[in-house]
């Protein structure tokens, strides 16, 4: 994907230094128009009132007032953007290279950033569509493959206690025990034929059948049909749904297949090993993340900017709250 900011930064590289002065003059110039031209106010993110007016500026920024509820507010106030020094180009960037897998270090590096700074926007983002998941929950109808599918736990980033019941392993090792053990996290993963997907870690080794009721038993609409591989545990949902259950494995129609669910396991797996493994912890922001994009059309960027940028109670978090909040505990 083309990064006109890592283009910006180095032609600068390249400038004269008599020629350094000019150019920053040249940007804050055109800053400064950007801001003049952008007159849309924006309504109130407290109480959604739309008759606002300007409240002078803090640190350069415009700050607007509500003639309701009187709050005081800037553009960025209540969206994942605020207090943030990175304009939209950074944030698009970051989205970007998330979505390819790209590494922090590699995004840090392009954008002229501390790998700090990319971890928390790259969080950020991720807990931003998480939480937006719990809002909008997506619910799967029709034709539905379910399956669970296995990644290694992770301590990445954090120092193993010296009393843990296993040895720490280095990227790209595998597990020491055969087959599914207790070293690996089950996800629960669910796809609908047109497209839609769903996914949620569970826990170690294989789900149960409570397991399974916890991921899908909400999250499937009624007169569904349901394709599973087999598995005693996936009866429970006859019960809890309401919907017919086929195990794939017994049918001889090609109709009666989890292709669809596989190949989302295939992608999971990808850009699992493209972020060379993630923290277990961080791991259902980042499943939330990989349902969001699977089989997603080239708008995806501006998708995913529309959610961080829309101004209520669940997207603002600081960075404290990103690194403890929502984790996932095995």
């Amino acid at each position: 994907m083309e990064n006109n900011i890592e283009k910006l930064i180095a032609l600068v590289h390249k400038l004269p230094e008599k020629c350094v002065e000019e150019a920053i003059e040249a940007v804050e110039k055109i800053i400064g128009e950007n801001a003049e031209e952008d007159e849309e106010k924006p309504k109130c993110p407290d109480c959604g009132n739309e008759e606002v007016y300007k409240n002078g500026s803090k640190k350069g920024k415009q700050r607007y007032i509500c003639r309701k509820c009187g709050k005081s507010y800037g553009k960025t106030t209540g969206t994942v953007m605020y207090n943030s020094h990175c304009g939209e180009a950074v944030w698009r960037q970051v989205i970007k290279d998330t979505i390819s897998g790209a590494s922090i270090d590699e995004t840090a590096c392009k954008l002229a950033l501390t790998h700090n700074i990319v971890f928390d926007m790259r969080h950020k983002i991720l807990y931003a569509i998480e939480k937006h998941a719990d809002i909008e929950m997506t619910v799967l109808s029709g034709v539905c493959e379910i399956d669970d599918t296995y990644v290694l736990e992770s301590y990445k980033g954090t120092k193993l206690p010296d009393d843990y019941w296993r040895k720490p392993r280095k990227h790209g090792a595998k597990a020491e025990k055969p087959g599914i053990s207790n070293e690996y996290i089950g996800i629960c993963t669910g796809v609908e034929r047109s497209g839609k997907a769903i996914g949620s870690a569970v826990g170690r080794a294989t789900p149960d059948k409570e397991d399974i009721k916890n991921a899908f038993s909400n999250r499937i609409g009624k007169g569904s049909l349901i394709l599973c591989d087999g598995a005693k545990s996936y009866d429970v949902l006859r019960g809890e749904t309401g919907c017919e259950v086929v195990n794939a494995s017994n049918e001889e129609d090609s109709f009666f297949n989890i292709n669809s669910v596989n190949s989302f396991h295939a992608f999971i797996k990808e850009k699992y090993n493209k972020y060379r493994g993630v923290a277990t912890k961080y791991l259902n922001r980042y499943v939330a993340f990989f349902t969001r994009i699977f089989r997603a059309d080239n708008d995806m960027v501006d998708q995913i900017y529309s959610i961080l940028t829309s101004a209520n109670s669940a997207n603002y978090h600081t960075n404290h709250h990103v690194k403890s909040g929502n984790l996932f505990l095995h």
